[in-house]
């Protein structure tokens, strides 16, 4: 079925007269009759974010690297006789793990916070590790990365929700280092999504 356009619906390309568009089908990009610049020319920096996980206090405190992690959304595909099979939306939504990485403190009390809590959810060695072998509110714990502006002021939140560490890396030391170096350690945690709110 063929679509009929009026005689004067983009007639002449891009007129000014309707916003967004130079023809049929066509996304106007480039082509507006006010050009505008954007807010601020400045980049967003590597460090200008913060981390706060209420139950993980001392790993907040020694934060040194976390990200927004990506998102994905599987298509659903039609089968046919076909060598092409067509694609529509109203897959599953895929969000990939957490995954902050903090320098361990001398008593090791930020990656132990982080031990006892993957301890606490699971039966690591007898039922009495877990709460009554049930999900309960206590197993897990929202996270909110804040992300602030070049004057360090917070622009977004974004909230991870229902967060539970599935993973802890190892604690490698070594006699034969001649500088103190600082021991990184890093935790994944998995979550049911997160929201990104623009303050």
């Amino acid at each position: 079925m063929a679509i009929e356009y009026k005689s004067n619906q983009f007639q002449g390309g891009y007129t000014g007269e309707r916003d967004g568009y130079t023809g049929p089908g066509v996304p106007d990009i480039a082509r507006r009759i006010f050009p505008t610049q954007p807010d601020t020319n400045n980049y967003l920096s590597s460090n200008y974010f913060q981390l706060e996980i209420t139950r993980l206090p001392t790993l907040t405190y020694f934060c040194q690297s976390a990200s927004i992690p990506s998102l994905t959304l599987t298509p659903v595909e039609q089968p046919t006789a076909f060598g092409l099979r067509p694609k529509f939306i109203g897959g599953q939504y895929s969000f990939e793990d957490l995954v902050v990485n903090f320098i361990v403190d001398e008593k090791m009390r930020n990656w132990y916070e982080v031990y006892n809590w993957m301890k606490s959810i699971g039966n690591m060695d007898k039922y009495s590790d877990a709460y009554d072998r049930t999900q309960t509110g206590d197993f897990f714990s929202d996270i909110t990365l804040t992300i602030t502006n070049s004057a360090y002021k917070p622009q977004y939140y974004v909230r991870f929700r229902d967060a539970f560490p599935i993973g802890l890396s190892s604690l490698d030391f070594n006699s034969t280092s001649t500088e103190n170096e600082p021991i990184i350690a890093s935790c994944t945690f998995s979550y049911t999504s997160y929201d990104i709110t623009e303050i």
